[in-house]
């Protein structure tokens, strides 16, 4: 078990220094437009385009695609409003939310949703497991039998230099995105993440509270709370603030 876990450190042993690359600028406008390497889900001419920033160690992230992202899915993606690009970046602990990366980057182009799906609900699993230290690779070769994955395609991708250099590369492009952090959304234009203060949290959008009918919006993980910014941004009223 040592050995395997001393190789998933490796795979991703350059990527902490990509952390300190992040920018204070807002992401604008350019973060939003969809990249070569994305993944996206949802037509190509949907209405509306949403820029998710997630990372596979991030439990907020892991309760998002829990109790939002199936209602977003059925309700607007599935329905062709919305195209959902999905950005996977790096947070502590950076070998767990690395080896997430390589093991959905490395599954076919058609299973990347569902190693993101199983990715988050083992979260926990793969959490306890390491703390314990147990067989963290062995959670990930049963994630990565369900979309098809040997343990020795994944073992592979693991030691692909060019799977680290991916991982490296992405969390660079983040820090330039202007990502403060996870989960985050590149929406209408603007950069959508948590604003905590000493009176809640909120969404802030393009710098300022994200309000809808004039009061701002707390930053509560459920899916009606989220279709309601969704549909915010759909129907334009974001123009009006």
């Amino acid at each position: 078990m040592m050995i395997a876990r001393q190789a998933i450190s490796r795979v991703v042993a350059g990527a902490v220094l990509a952390l300190g690359l992040a920018s204070s600028a807002i992401a604008q406008h350019e973060a939003q437009a969809e990249r070569p390497n994305d993944h996206a889900i949802g037509p190509e001419d949907a209405p509306l385009l949403i820029v998710e920033y997630a990372s596979y160690a991030c439990p907020h992230c892991a309760h998002f695609q829990e109790a939002v992202w199936p209602t977003v899915k059925s309700d607007f993606v599935d329905t062709g409003e919305v195209r959902w690009v999905f950005r996977p970046m790096l947070t502590n602990p950076v070998q767990l939310a690395g080896a997430g990366m390589i093991l959905a980057e490395c599954a076919a182009d058609d299973r990347f949703f569902d190693a993101t799906d199983l990715l988050f609900a083992e979260q926990s699993t793969i959490f306890e497991t390491a703390r314990a230290g147990g067989d963290v690779l062995g959670v990930y070769n049963r994630i990565g039998g369900a979309v098809g994955l040997s343990p020795e395609a994944l073992m592979g991708c693991f030691q692909d230099p060019a799977m680290n250099e991916a991982v490296n590369a992405a969390a660079v492009q983040a820090g330039e995105d202007g990502i403060p952090g996870t989960p985050s959304f590149i929406i209408g234009g603007e950069l959508l993440h948590i604003q905590h203060g000493p009176d809640g949290n909120f969404w802030n959008w393009n710098g300022e509270p994200l309000l809808i009918n004039g009061e701002r919006v707390p930053a509560q993980f459920d899916g009606d709370s989220f279709s309601r910014i969704v549909l915010h941004f759909r129907n334009g009223s974001h123009l009006e603030q």
